[in-house]
């Protein structure tokens, strides 16, 4: 109710403002409209309506006295609505600076008239950053303010900026404000990508290092194909962490993988041999308990024998044996020979034994000798015909006395192994038990009834014990049996990797026996209903994993018919050894990828196989001894090189040497790579000795350059001295021309020295024609009214007048003539140029030598020599320079 109220109470005090202006309808060439407008927008409550006003105001002078009283929101409108004013209608500016007298307004008309393109170049890409600063918070418009913040990147500026813009500038401190959030919002996603990165980076390394190996592989490519998506954001020290972690953990996998192979392998020999063990058990109480009529089948048992020697050779490759199963194997073997040599001996003498048997009265000595012969095994069924020739022999009472003696060791055996039985009752040991008890009834069957009668009530006794200890067992193990139930269940609704849940089936199968079994058949068949179920997916992945192996047979059996087709047709005088050295080792990796194979069918490849390679490594071997030998010369040579001299020499012995060492044949890796150890040795102190001659040599040079640079700065030194002599000067210029020089003289040091050897000997010129030009200016000051008669004879006949020699003079030293005395220098040219034509040619020091001569071999008038005097000394200050 009282929201009802405050509602109503609302409406009805809005019913009373008065309604606002529709400013569309205004007319601002009307005064009392644009009036209106003026007061609209000077005073409304909106900035939407104060907006509308200024866009129907039509001139500059009406909007300037707005702009000095608008809020910082309006100005950047109503500038903008003087600046299209003053581009669309010019002649408003000079009404507007006419009609608004006070500075303010008309400098404000100024700045807000200013075409845009004054601003662009006010505010461009090239604007320094600090000016642009400047410019976004002092700009005279707006425009120009926002054009410089929208340039300003920097972060500390553009807090700086919104810092000075809050309250005084809505553009530009909105402008700002978005600027810093998407900085910012940028700055914590790469802080965001970065710690994921870190993240990945630990716990890859992490993974490098823990020991749970539990769904390894899975867990480091989970990671991997994180780093994926990240990897293009990463640093390169980043990505190098990663991938070295990833590395190790690759290793570790294929550790691990190589391990479960073993450890399968292993498993597989380890039940090879069992098997072997049992059927060679099994096959001789046969031979012991009966033999057909027929007699025992040589081939079939011949057979058994190779079979089951291969199978153990196999079962027994590159794995320990036990002593006890080793022992076993040759125990149970050596029975079988010896039967089988009986059955050998018995089918030898079949043919006289028929003919002994057939005889009516046969030889009482032949038949013993017979039997004797044959030495059939003691404890073996015998075949009917040596039993015949027994009963002939009237041998019957020492069968039944054997028969008798076995009958007591049966019973003997038997009363062992109720005694074991009994104390493994005792120790409730069920597993154990039962395998004794089950020993215990075959021997008790092979007892007659009158051995066996004394040891029926004793077995009995022992059986109910076992029935108890079997039901109290499967009392106490009832709840873990449950439990192996509810995991190969668990198992079987589980999508697994096939080699990893079949090992967990095995497993937890394994820990089923170890609890001896179950009573309840309900259990069992749980059991085995969950181990059934868990084990179907696995079915195609062995199904395919047996066509695999299939395939890889038939891969191998192509490579040992390859090989055999290889070493036959082989000439073996001429083979590239290297190719077959290439063939051997490819052979070997294809083998080692043709994985996995059945082991059984396997058996007889793989001896094929080695057969094969050994064939071919005769050959291999042969030429891998000749190469050692070769390159074991050429290491003992290249020793010798160490201290040989010259350097030179043995270098380039050591060269040819590596030409012959890469030119020779293919060799062992082991051996190879020893031998290249001592020769790489040899070789690099050979050329160590290079090296460390080239380093003296260096430093000599250093140290030569030192000295050349220290004579250049003396030299310098001494050149810029006032009183330096010239003998002074050309002893300088000898010391640095025969100043040692390195082999390599950096053009730094040369150009100094070159430059160094130019300035002396231009000292040397300067000093010469200062000296010369001294002596001129001394013969001329000293020239009396008399004539000089001591230079009569080197002056020419005529002689030339005083002004004709100062002319001349002024020509050969290149100084200039008075403008009276032009044409009289240009006849002297004239006449100095056809004497050159003539060949007519003198030196410029001889010529004013001559000229000086002439001055002082003649009388020259006081006036004269007064006007004259001084311009051959100038002259000659031209030509000294």
């Amino acid at each position: 109710m009282a929201a009802f109220f405050r509602k109503f109470f609302k409406t009805k005090k809005a019913d009373s403002t008065p309604k606002p202006v529709d400013v569309s309808r205004l007319n601002p060439d009307n005064t009392k409209d644009l009036d209106v407008l003026i007061q609209v927008a000077r005073e409304s409550e909106t900035n939407t309506l104060r907006t509308a006003a200024v866009e129907r105001i039509n001139h500059i002078r009406h909007l300037i006295p707005l702009y000095s009283e608008a809020s910082a929101s309006m100005r950047s409108r109503l500038a903008q609505r003087i600046g299209d004013l003053a581009q669309t209608a010019p002649a408003q500016v000079e009404e507007s600076l006419g009609a608004l007298k006070d500075p303010q307004s008309q400098s404000l008309i100024r700045q807000l008239c200013q075409s845009q393109d004054e601003s662009v170049q006010q505010v461009s890409a090239e604007t320094d950053p600090k000016q642009l600063l400047t410019l976004a918070i002092e700009g005279k418009t707006a425009a120009v303010r926002l054009s410089a913040a929208e340039r300003i990147e920097n972060e500390d500026e553009l807090q700086a900026l919104q810092k000075a813009a809050k309250g005084r500038d809505k553009g530009v401190y909105q402008l700002t404000r978005k600027k810093l959030q998407s900085l910012r919002q940028a700055q914590e996603k790469a802080a965001s990508i970065q710690a994921l990165i870190g993240g990945l980076i630990q716990q890859m390394e992490e993974q490098a290092r823990t020991d749970n190996t539990q769904l390894y592989a899975a867990r480091v490519q989970s990671l991997q194909a994180q780093w994926r998506d990240l990897s293009d954001e990463a640093s390169p020290e980043q990505q190098t962490a990663f991938l070295t972690a990833l590395d190790r953990c690759g290793q570790r996998i294929r550790q691990a993988e190589q391990a479960v192979a073993q450890e399968a392998e292993a498993h597989q020999k380890a039940e090879e041999r069992t098997a072997t063990l049992e059927l060679l058990r099994s096959t001789l109480n046969t031979l012991a308990a009966d033999v057909s009529e027929r007699g025992p089948s040589l081939s079939s048992l011949d057979a058994l024998q190779k079979t089951q020697e291969n199978r153990w050779m196999e079962a027994t490759r590159e794995t320990e044996v036990g002593k006890a199963e080793q022992k076993a194997y040759q125990s149970l073997m050596l029975e079988l020979r010896n039967y089988i040599s009986a059955v050998q001996r018995l089918a030898s003498q079949q043919d006289h034994l028929v003919e002994l048997l057939e005889t009516e009265a046969p030889d009482t000595n032949a038949l013993k000798q017979l039997l004797k012969t044959v030495d059939w095994p003691a404890g073996y069924a015998q075949p009917e015909q040596l039993d015949v020739v027994s009963r002939k022999l009237g041998h019957e009472k020492e069968q039944q006395k054997a028969q008798t003696s076995d009958q007591k060791a049966q019973q003997k055996v038997l009363d062992d192994l109720l005694d074991r039985l009994e104390q493994s009752l005792e120790q409730n040991l069920l597993s154990e038990s039962r395998q004794l008890h089950k020993q215990a009834q075959h021997a008790f069957n092979g007892l007659d009834q009158k051995h066996a009668q004394t040891r029926q009530a004793r077995l009995t006794l022992l059986g109910r014990q076992l029935q108890d200890l079997q039901d109290w067992q499967g009392f106490a193990t009832r709840p873990k049996q449950e439990e192996l139930c509810s995991a190969m269940e668990h198992l079987a609704s589980q999508h697994t990797e096939p080699e990893a849940k079949a090992t967990r089936i095995k497993e937890l199968q394994q820990e089923w026996r170890g609890l001896g079994g179950s009573s309840d058949q309900s259990l069992w068949h749980r059991f085995k209903a969950a181990s059934d179920a868990a084990y179907e997916p696995c079915q195609a992945y062995f199904a395919a994993k047996s066509e695999l192996k299939e395939v890889n047979l038939e891969k191998r059996r192509a490579i040992c018919d390859q090989l055999a087709e290889f070493a036959a047709n082989a000439d073996w005088d001429a083979v590239d050894l290297k190719a077959v050295e290439r063939i051997h080792r490819v052979a070997r990796e294809e083998w080692r990828s043709a994985w996995p194979v059945d082991f059984k069918a396997n058996r007889s490849l793989q001896k094929t196989f080695d057969q094969r390679l050994k064939q071919i490594e005769v050959p291999l071997n042969e030429e891998r001894h000749k190469n050692e030998a070769l390159k074991q010369s050429i290491v003992e040579r290249a020793e010798a090189l160490i201290t040989h001299e010259p350097l030179a020499d043995a270098m380039e012995q050591a060269k040819k040497l590596q030409k012959e060492w890469e030119a020779s044949g293919i060799t062992r890796h082991r051996e190879d790579r020893k031998l290249w150890q001592a020769f790489r040795a040899a070789c690099d102190s050979i050329f160590a000795r290079r090296d460390a001659e080239r380093a003296e040599q260096v430093a000599e040079d250093h140290a030569a350059i030192e000295k050349l640079q220290q004579a250049i700065s003396a030299s310098e030194s001494m050149r810029s001295a006032s009183n330096v002599s010239v003998q002074q000067l050309e002893a300088q210029l000898q010391q640095l021309s025969q100043a040692p020089v390195p082999r390599k003289l950096p053009h730094a040091v040369s150009d100094a020295l070159g430059n160094e050897k130019h300035a002396i000997k231009t000292r040397i010129q300067q000093a010469a024609h200062q000296q010369r030009v001294t002596e001129w200016q001394g013969r001329i000051d000293q020239f009396r009214s008399q004539a000089d008669n001591a230079n009569t004879a080197a002056v020419p006949e005529p002689l030339p007048t005083p002004r004709e020699i100062a002319v001349r003079l002024e020509i050969a030293t290149g100084a200039s003539s008075p403008d009276e005395d032009q044409g009289l220098r240009m006849k002297q040219q004239v006449e100095r140029l056809a004497a050159g034509m003539g060949g007519v040619a003198t030196n410029t020091e001889e010529e004013i030598d001559r000229l000086i001569a002439c001055w002082c071999s003649q009388p020259i008038p006081a006036e004269d020599a007064e006007v004259l005097a001084p311009r051959l000394r100038q002259a000659l200050a031209h030509w000294q320079g």
